[in-house]
Parts: C-alpha cells; sequence; structure tokens
C-alpha cells in the first residue's frame, strides 16, 4: 500500500491572522446567537407569566407586553442585519394598536414590516402616510410576506409619474436606409385603404375613436336591443383585415414579393374576422398562427404595438395613486351617481390587503381611471367571445391592429374579448383601479370576481362575488392571500389572465375580515395578537393554557378565523372540540342582531364541518358518558359524516354490551 497524503500545514502570519479572525467572527455570532435565544426565552417566560396573571386573556397588560416583546426582537434582529430605524418612527408604530398589531403580530417578519412601513414614510411623506396608515401597513405587509426589498434610505416624497406611450413610431419610408420585410409590411397596410362602418355617439353624432385615435368599429347587432347608430368612414387596413380576407391575401403576398421578399400567407377566408367566435383546426389554425405572429412582430419593430407590458407599480405608487384618485371630488350631483368614493381608504387593513396587493402598471390603470372620471365609464364585464377565446393566436388574430397597450392588459381584454377569467379579470381590476379591494375568483369549471363593499350610512363591511356560474360563495376561493397568510406567492404566469396569487384561501375567510370587523375591530385584533402569543407559549403551557387564550379571543370575537383554526387543531379530544363548539355558539349569540355579523349560514357551516373534519382524525372515548355527548353534539348539528357517525354508534354499542374495542 502507498503512504497517505499528508497535507502541509501552512504556518505564515497572515494565515493565522485569517484564521484567528474567522475563528473569533464564529465564536462571537455563536455566543450572539446563543445570548439572543436566552433572551428571547427569558422575554418568552416573562410573557407566560403576565399571561398566567391575566387569566389568558388580551387585556392591555397582556398586549402592551407582546408588543414590546414582539419589537425588542425585530429590533435585534434589524441590529444583526446591520438597520435602524428612527425612534420617532417606533414611537409613532408603538402609539397606534391597530398598526402595532399589524407590524408586530400578523407576520413572523415585524422587522420587515417596520423596513417597508418605514419605506412607505419616506415615498408617500408624512401627511399623506399618517391620514392612510392602514393602507400603508396593508402594502408593507403585502410587501413583506412577498419579500420584496424596501429601501430606508433619507430621501424626498415621491412625485407620481404616469409613463407616457412605449411606443416609437418608426419611418417606414425613410430613404436613408434599406428597408427590411417588417417596413414593407406596414407600408402595404398603410397603402391599402378600406371603408368601414364605424360607431357614432347618439347624443353627439361625432364618431367613437379609442386611445389612439382609431375609430371603434360597428358591434355586431344583439337580438332584441337597437342597433347602434353608425356611419362609413375610409381608413387604412388592419393586419386583422388581411388575416380575414383572402382577396387581401393575394394582394399581400404580391406586393412582398415585388418588394424581394417570398413570403405568403394563406389565412382563408373570414375563418377568422372581428366577430368571430369558433375554434379554429389543424393546418389552417397553423396558418393563421404563422401570420398573426408576422403582423404583431411587425406592429412591435415598427412601433405601432408596445414590446412588452410596461413595468408592475411599486407598493409606494400603487398607495400614491389610488390616494390620488380618492381625494378626486366630482361635482355634486356626478359624486352622488357614481358613489364616489366607493370604498374608503381608511378601512381596517385586514380588508385592504387585497388592493394592496394588485400591481397593474400605472399607465393601464390612468388610461381606465380617465374614462371613469370623464364619461363615467367603469366595466365590470367585456364581451364574451366562446372557444376562440381558449386559442391566444386567434383571438388576437382577429382584431389585431395598432394599439398603445399590448397583451394582459385590460385595455386589450376589453378590445379582444374572452371568457369567464377575462371577464373576472376586467372586473376585478377596473374595482382596483377605482380603489375597491377586488380579485378573481375560483369556482369548480368556472372564473368569477370577489370584491369588498362598505355602506358609508351604516359603516358596514362587505365581501361578496359576482359573476357566479357554479355555485355559490361556499364553492368559490378568491386569487388573492388571505392577511394572515406566512407568506405571498404570486403564480409567476406571464399572459395575465390568470390569477395573481397561489395557495387560496376559501370565500368565508375573507368574508370573515369584514364581519370580524363589523362586530369589534379592537377584539379582531386582539385576537391576532392573541394567536401570536398563543405561538409564543412554552409548549407545555400551550397544551395546558393555550386553549384557554384562543378559546377567550373567540369570545371577544367569534369571527377570526386564524384563531378559531388553531383552536380546532389545538384540542386534542373529541370532548374539547364539543365544549369548543358551545363556545363558538355563546359568542356567535351575542352578535345576534349586530348589523354586518352573521349567526347561520356559511360561516357556522364552516366551523361545524372543521369540527367534524378534527372529530374524524381523534380517537373515540373509551367512556360511555364521552361517546354520548360527542353523539349527542353529531346529531343535533345533524352531521352528514356516515363515517363518523357509525363509529360513534358503534363505539357506545359495544361500551354497553361490554364488547372489547
Amino acid at each position: 500500500m502507498g503512504m497517505r497524503h499528508i497535507p502541509k500545514i501552512r504556518t505564515d502570519a497572515s494565515f493565522m491572522e485569517t484564521s484567528a479572525r474567522r475563528l473569533f467572527i464564529l465564536v462571537f455570532n455563536l455566543v450572539f446567537s446563543f445570548t439572543a435565544a436566552l433572551e428571547a426565552q427569558e422575554s418568552g417566560d416573562q410573557i407566560s407569566v403576565i399571561c398566567a396573571k391575566e387569566q389568558f386573556s388580551v387585556t392591555p397588560a397582556l398586549r402592551g407586553a407582546f408588543f414590546s416583546h414582539a419589537k425588542e426582537q425585530a429590533l435585534e434582529r434589524l441590529e444583526v442585519a446591520g438597520k435602524s430605524l428612527p425612534a420617532e418612527f417606533l414611537r409613532w408604530v408603538d402609539s397606534d394598536p391597530d398598526i402595532a398589531t399589524g407590524v408586530y403580530a400578523a407576520h413572523h417578519k415585524p422587522e420587515s414590516v417596520l423596513l417597508w412601513l418605514y419605506s412607505l414614510k419616506l415615498d408617500l411623506g408624512k401627511e399623506k402616510f399618517e391620514q392612510y396608515r392602514q393602507l400603508a401597513l396593508a402594502a408593507a405587509l403585502v410587501s413583506a410576506k412577498e419579500g420584496l426589498a424596501p429601501n430606508i434610505r433619507a430621501r424626498e416624497a415621491m412625485e407620481l409619474q404616469i409613463p407616457d406611450d412605449p411606443r416609437v413610431r418608426v419611418d417606414t419610408r425613410n430613404p436613408e436606409r434599406e428597408l427590411d420585410a417588417n417596413d414593407h409590411i406596414i407600408n402595404f397596410l398603410d397603402e391599402h385603404i378600406l371603408e368601414e362602418e364605424v360607431v357614432v355617439d347618439a347624443k353627439t353624432g361625432k364618431l367613437k375613436y379609442d386611445k389612439r385615435g382609431i375609430a371603434l368599429p360597428a358591434p355586431k347587432p344583439e337580438k332584441g336591443r337597437p342597433a347602434s347608430k353608425t356611419k362609413k368612414i375610409k381608413r387604412k387596413a388592419y393586419a386583422a383585415d388581411v388575416m380575414a380576407s383572402k382577396e387581401l391575401q393575394e394582394k399581400f403576398n404580391l406586393y412582398m414579393k415585388s418588394k424581394g421578399h417570398d413570403v405568403k400567407i394563406d389565412c382563408g377566408d373570414r375563418i377568422i374576422h372581428w366577430h368571430s367566435r369558433d375554434a379554429v383546426r389543424g393546418d389552417l389554425y397553423k396558418r393563421i398562427d404563422a401570420a398573426y405572429k408576422m403582423f404583431r412582430t411587425a406592429y412591435e419593430a415598427k412601433g405601432l404595438l408596445p414590446k412588452e407590458r410596461d413595468a408592475f407599480a411599486t407598493p409606494a405608487e400603487r398607495c400614491l395613486y389610488t390616494i390620488r384618485n380618492f381625494e378626486h371630488t366630482f361635482p355634486p350631483q356626478l359624486q352622488k351617481e357614481r358613489n364616489w368614493p366607493p370604498f374608503p381608504l381608511t378601512a381596517p387593513w385586514p380588508l385592504l390587503t387585497m388592493l394592496a396587493a394588485d400591481q397593474q402598471p400605472l399607465r393601464e390603470r390612468e388610461e381606465r381611471w380617465i374614462a371613469f372620471r370623464d364619461r363615467g365609464e367603469f366595466h365590470r364585464y367585456g364581451e364574451y367571445i366562446h372557444g376562440i377565446a381558449q386559442q391566444f393566436s386567434m383571438q388576437s388574430a382577429r382584431r389585431l391592429k395598432p394599439y398603445p397597450f399590448t397583451y394582459a392588459t385590460i385595455q386589450m381584454m376589453l378590445k379582444d374579448g374572452g371568457v369567464c377569467g377575462t371577464m373576472g379579470s376586467i372586473s376585478a381590476r377596473g374595482h382596483n383601479i377605482l380603489g375597491v379591494p377586488s380579485c378573481q375568483a375560483t369556482q369548480p369549471g368556472h372564473c368569477a370576481v370577489v370584491f369588498f363593499r362598505h355602506g358609508p350610512e351604516t359603516g358596514i363591511f362587505r365581501c361578496e362575488g359576482g359573476q357566479y356560474a357554479t355555485g355559490g360563495d361556499e364553492k368559490t376561493g378568491p386569487f388573492t392571500p388571505w392577511p394572515f397568510e406566512r407568506e405571498f406567492r404570486r403564480s409567476k404566469r406571464t399572459s395575465g389572465h390568470e390569477i395573481e396569487f397561489r395557495g387560496i384561501k376559501k370565500m368565508v375567510y375573507h368574508q370573515s375580515l369584514a364581519w370580524g370587523a363589523n362586530y369589534s375591530l379592537p377584539a379582531y385584533h386582539d385576537g391576532t395578537v392573541a394567536y401570536a402569543i398563543y405561538q409564543l407559549l412554552p409548549e407545555e403551557q400551550r397544551k395546558q393554557n393555550g386553549r384557554k387564550l384562543l378559546s377567550n379571543a373567540i369570545a371577544q370575537n367569534p369571527y377570526h378565523l386564524l384563531v378559531i383554526d388553531a383552536a380546532i387543531a389545538s384540542s386534542e379530544t373529541p370532548q374539547g372540540q364539543v365544549e369548543l363548539w358551545k363556545n363558538f355558539r355563546e359568542a356567535l349569540n351575542q352578535a345576534k342582531g349586530k348589523p354586518g355579523c352573521p349567526t347561520d349560514g356559511l360561516y357556522v357551516t364552516t366551523v361545524r364541518n372543521k369540527i367534524f373534519d378534527r372529530l374524524a382524525g381523534l380517537p373515540t372515548p373509551e367512556n360511555s358518558t364521552e361517546v354520548e355527548q360527542v353523539l349527542g353534539f353529531l346529531k343535533a348539528e345533524k352531521c352528514n359524516r356516515d363515517d363518523l357517525l357509525k363509529r360513534y354508534r358503534g363505539a357506545l354499542i359495544d361500551e354497553r354490551e361490554g364488547a372489547p374495542k
């Protein structure tokens, strides 16, 4: 056997110095982490002591102790990261229990929320930031839970800037350069003048134009509705016109050949056209798809269609834009007719996270805002185009023309139409642009929309759905994060027609935000604090008394599903589940007659079914009295779980007959 290689040990001074330094840093970090862990344990123990002293209820003393503990931990982590925040700002956070709850209890990384909140203060300016603190906190929570990087460098307040149309028109007849194929494609379209029937405004008698100044084509007449007033005009040909006409395709092929380009398209005659709705199959699909891509590329290359969607609005831009519109004042009559503003930006932050999460680019928002501001135009729906909507290229080819907005924008959706996903997206985006928290929602085989409402006379909040087709609220899942999710993960899809977020909660979770705020917002926030404290309790105390803390929170506000879910999960016996149900029903009875606080229906069914599911996973009691108690609960609540009923009935028979289990 050969001798093993023994590496040479370095003994030079620089190496020894570096090694010593690394060892020192390692030891320092270990000591710091150990010390921090001990301090955290001591703080947690103090919380535990105060929790017991306050009989496991969120009192001012317990709330204050928790905030102090969470703040201390957050500041320590910021110090380790080499960051700090002004003492004045931290005192401001501490002075408002609503804000302190969102910062310290709604996210497991409060330091991230603090950084984002301070970043937004810098961008919004002190006055707007404090006035619209609920919106700022919602945006800070969304951004922190998405893992976005805040900027806390000193700077002046941001001035809202709406980007201009990004297109730069190329001179396709420039004699100083050699023209390419895309130049000739555009020149062919410009040279062919078509006569078209377009819509005329019934009130003014003037033509209706889109933002780019192109007249709107006459829509297909609908049965039972009076036809729109129209007139004939002359205009340059669109790419869509060529793909719809066999005659124009032949002229185009000859024109391109005369310019030295062997380009041939064959899309058939009126296979796709402005009003076509049928899907296209086989080789014809491939030929139209190729033609569409060719024309689209030419439009993009010559500055007639944006090459990509505008940049998404930053969290600060979203806040500033929404605030600007919210503060707009219409003449008194219009203010009343348009129910403006439709939703308060001073609403509780849990309701505003849905709005804060919407990142539509500013230019897209602005075009729709101007349409609403100047003409009262607000679309909750678009043109439903059936089968062809499932084929992106065919749907797009039928109306391809110069346009200031690219695909995935609300503008293109309104121009091209779609099916349920597009309809829900149009409504959700439109609502958010006007400051109403909204999002798309899933139903079995269908896409709907969800939005929050507010009664200015009553002060009552509601979460409602629209465009339902395959079920009610019980079968609806909003495509937006529930505020108490650990993290927010966007779907990363590029077409824009699909959902924004993954990991959705059922509709009732979002509705319970409104119900909880209606019942008692301070008690709802205390429920959030109770849950955070429950997570801090030592394991043994959590098992012994944690349920008491959660039960007390439910007694104060029975609409906090974060607390209810934790209480159900923490109870490890069937008897405990029955007791929890009784406490929940007793608390809910206190809400009878209170506006905006349901005491039956979907909410009660949801909690009851959660308890049924939990019971199914717990062992059956050995005591017949306890079995009877649980079975009585199942019968009284009309349990439809045959497996559960059969198990408890069988256990009771076995107990009475003395049979072994």
